[in-house]
């Protein structure tokens, strides 16, 4: 300690004894802030700061899974949030079981991941706000359209955050928003100021438009903020906007599934993904991680085996969290059929994943067809004996993660989806029945879904009622986090009481010696051990229509005031 103590002595007496000004030497490639906010080109680049933080924090702020498809899935009645045993994800168990504290994780990380990316937005807002070139103008704009869907998220997740419109100072301790509907108008606000100096996508094939915040994605944000205010005449005059621009189409029945994969980055219905891989031909914006739901398919790779090897479609790793609930394949085989395109985009029955997917024999033989396997080999499938966990027998296909969305570094290289063009067309038929306007055209633009998804289906006039658009929905936008903001929108809260009561197991009779052939089988003998374990568990009415706001936030700022139920 003594030699230490010596050293550090001598050289701050070096250092006193030295010419300061030999210390003051530039620092190459760094702007000092006072000079910065100055021309078009610092606009821009602040801008793409903006959507770097966006993307940051968005994807992938803990656990691999992306923050607004963790908060807006697990709590629905659609899914199962599972993973490998009883103690695995917990806090993605607690979310869907209605079991959560005040600092469950996804909500902390959600919280916070909002505001960081506010305040990224602010930093263009405040230092352009006297912009006098169109290029600060637009930045300004595009800058106005990210804080308000980061306003949406808070809005919708925890009713009345603090409103922040211009950077704070480290000591500043804001209060709660005045009400739910203060925020919602501000997001309004945001979006009406932002329009006059936005860009429209060009045309439906433009993949930079799908990662900019252009007029499309401005009114649909506008247009779902007022849905939530329970405005239809306005939203559905903002999703009208956004329908007849004739920037966005569904893609055709046979490409169904690529909205859901890398290649589908910036298709047609895309109204607004966050970018992750950088690529001149799609964006100029980048993000820094690179995880877009990696891990999130519904069979694991040490429980359920690949024949001889990799697939030549199917990553071979996964953690099993986001099974389908029973409630949601019942919902789906009504209303679809079995044959569907949908289904089979959406969802694999166990036969399905054993003999059909196309598998490689050997790593160098051609694939296998359904006889081969099925007769050839019997060491594929579930080989644990209690099988898989929180699963009822059919397996998450949507949002797989396939080869080609795989980088050379094996890195999943998929941008995030946040608008996609079906959500902007259910929400405008909601408005239609509630308005009655447009009633013909929103009824022909559900119809065009039905149709692309070759359900069995269709609707005509009289079939258009809100109980069956709910169902549509419920199957057209899965896991795309509406389903569980729908439920609390329309009240229909009852449907997510039975959450967390119901964890299955699915095994294979012929790995546990029950069978000599492949055999799969819901085992239910420990499927109700949450609720014994949590007998409060589920679903509270006057309390779980918002997120607490996070004791990390709570604990350091005593103006918040606390969601009810969560005081």
């Amino acid at each position: 300690m003594k030699k230490i103590f010596i050293a550090l002595s001598v050289c701050a007496f070096a250092l006193a004894g030295c010419d300061q000004s030999l210390l003051d030497i530039p620092q190459k490639g760094v702007v000092d802030m006072g000079d910065f906010y100055q021309t078009d080109e610092d606009a821009t680049m602040a801008l793409t700061a903006a959507y770097d933080a966006l993307a940051t924090n968005y994807v992938a702020p803990l656990y691999n899974d992306n923050i607004i498809y963790a908060l807006w899935n697990y709590p629905g009645d659609d899914m199962i949030a599972a993973g490998n045993n009883k103690t695995d994800n917990i806090a993605q168990n607690e979310l869907h079981a209605f079991r959560y504290p005040t600092n469950n994780q996804m909500i902390t990380v959600g919280y916070n991941s909002f505001f960081k990316a506010i305040y990224a937005a602010n930093l263009v807002i405040d230092n352009f706000k006297d912009a006098d070139t169109p290029v600060k103008k637009n930045a300004v704009a595009e800058a106005k359209v990210l804080r308000a869907l980061s306003y949406l998220q808070l809005a919708i997740g925890w009713g009345t955050p603090p409103i922040v419109d211009h950077v704070l100072d480290a000591t500043a301790k804001p209060t709660n928003a005045e009400s739910a509907e203060a925020v919602l108008d501000f997001i309004v606000k945001d979006i009406d100021e932002a329009l006059p100096y936005l860009n429209k996508r060009q045309g439906p094939n433009d993949k930079n438009g799908a990662v900019r915040a252009t007029t499309g994605l401005a009114n649909t944000i506008k247009g779902k903020a007022l849905l939530w205010k329970g405005d239809y005449k306005n939203a559905q005059a903002a999703l009208k906007k956004v329908i007849e621009e004739n920037n966005y189409q569904l893609l055709p029945t046979a490409q169904i599934e690529d909205n859901f994969h890398a290649d589908g980055d910036g298709s047609p219905e895309k109204v607004f993904e966050i970018n992750i891989v950088w690529s001149a031909s799609v964006s100029g914006y980048t993000g820094h991680s690179t995880a877009n739901m990696p891990w999130l398919w519904n069979w694991r790779s040490d429980v359920m085996t690949i024949p001889n090897g990799v697939g030549t479609v199917m990553h071979n790793q996964g953690w099993g969290e986001c099974n389908p609930s029973q409630k949601f394949i019942d919902v789906l085989l009504a209303n679809d059929g079995k044959e569907s395109a949908r289904r089979k985009a959406w969802v694999k029955d166990y036969d399905e994943v054993l003999y059909e997917m196309p598998y490689a024999s050997d790593g160098a033989n051609p694939v296998m067809g359904y006889t081969d396997f099925k007769a050839s080999d019997k060491d594929r499938g579930i080989y644990r004996a209690s099988g898989l966990y929180g699963h009822v027998g059919w397996f998450m296909w949507k949002v797989n993660v396939q080869k080609r969305d795989l980088s050379s570094t094996n890195a999943r290289m998929q941008n995030i989806r946040v608008f996609r063009y079906p959500e902007v067309i259910f929400m405008f038929a909601e408005c239609a029945l509630k308005t009655g306007e447009d009633r013909a055209m929103a009824l022909q633009l559900v119809n065009d879904i039905q149709n692309r998804a070759e359900s069995q289906t269709v609707w005509t006039d009289a079939d258009f009622t809100l109980e069956n658009l709910k169902t549509e929905k419920m199957i057209e936008m899965w896991l795309e986090g509406c389903r569980y903001q729908d439920l609390i929108r329309w009240g229909d809260t009852d449907e997510l009481k039975q959450n967390g009561k119901y964890f299955p197991n699915f095994r294979d009779k012929l790995f546990s010696g029950e069978s000599d052939v492949h055999e799969g089988v819901i085992d239910e003998s420990d499927a109700d051990w949450c609720v014994k374990l949590y007998p409060d568990l589920g679903f509270q009415e006057g309390k779980h229509e918002l997120f607490p706001f996070p004791f990390s936030e709570t604990s350091v700022n005593e103006n918040i005031k606390q969601n009810p139920g969560w005081e």
